[in-house]
């Protein structure tokens, strides 16, 4: 999971990262970038995979995807017409629907088979299930006042040549910015430095992203008199009651 922390200005992240060797906080004019770790990649039906991926090549399995796809709307345009035409009952109906699920459960499955494959495929010496995941991934945010983005770094070593590979990418973690709350809702926040309150303002737009099944929200504050900026961080269970964050 994401290494979490709290920072103020940049003298006492300064400060901090003396004391933190997990995570760290670049800032530099109008953007912030925050480095932190995050977990082993894990992989869904990873038997299956490694029985699909020994009989088939990747091509293969991409077409295999889309024929299932292709079966799902067909099976459900199909059933939708008839039910329209009057042609079969409501029970009838509800089934082909279901019928139609199965191979969109079976594309996506495979979809997953793609993921490992490509992940354990080694780029240099072409052997396919030879790479595994070494070393600490590392998770890259970079944000503004209106954008925020999320890059994962993970290194993966073949067992065959001995090559580490590199890559980076999104992962399809979901980020986006949020909301700045009402001025309303900031006038009983206390600023850490000066210890006055109904000075402090969001001077930025709040990060959200969402790991497994927590939802991240870092929030900027500043206060109009003295200066001090603080970067706060609150922590939510998806579909449970979010825990407040004070400064």
């Amino acid at each position: 999971m994401y290494n979490q922390s709290e920072f103020g200005n940049l003298e006492n992240y300064l400060l901090e990262k003396k004391y933190s060797e997990n995570t760290s906080c670049e800032q530099i004019p109008d953007v912030h970038i925050f480095t932190g770790t995050v977990e082993y990649k894990k992989h869904r039906f990873k038997t299956v995979s490694l029985f699909l991926i020994s009989i088939f090549d990747e091509k293969f399995l991409e077409i295999m995807s889309k024929i299932f796809v292709l079966l799902c709307i067909t099976i459900a345009l199909v059933t939708t017409i008839n039910f329209l035409d009057n042609e079969t009952l409501d029970w009838f109906y509800i089934l082909g629907i279901m019928v139609s699920l199965v191979p969109l459960i079976i594309s996506l499955c495979i979809q997953n088979v793609l993921e490992y494959h490509k992940d354990t495929f080694c780029r240099k010496c072409g052997n396919k299930l030879a790479c595994e995941e070494i070393g600490e991934p590392v998770l890259k945010e970079k944000s503004n006042f209106g954008d925020y983005t999320l890059t994962v770094t993970r290194h993966w070593k073949c067992r065959c040549c001995g090559n580490v590979d590199t890559r980076e990418g999104p992962e399809n973690i979901f980020a986006e910015k949020g909301e700045i709350l009402p001025a309303i809702y900031l006038k009983g926040i206390e600023c850490k430095k000066c210890s006055l309150s109904g000075t402090v303002v969001e001077f930025q737009k709040p990060d959200i992203k969402e790991i497994g099944n927590k939802r991240i929200t870092r929030r900027y504050y500043k206060c109009t008199l003295c200066g001090h900026e603080n970067i706060c961080e609150s922590e939510e269970t998806i579909n449970s009651s979010a825990h407040a964050c004070g400064l």
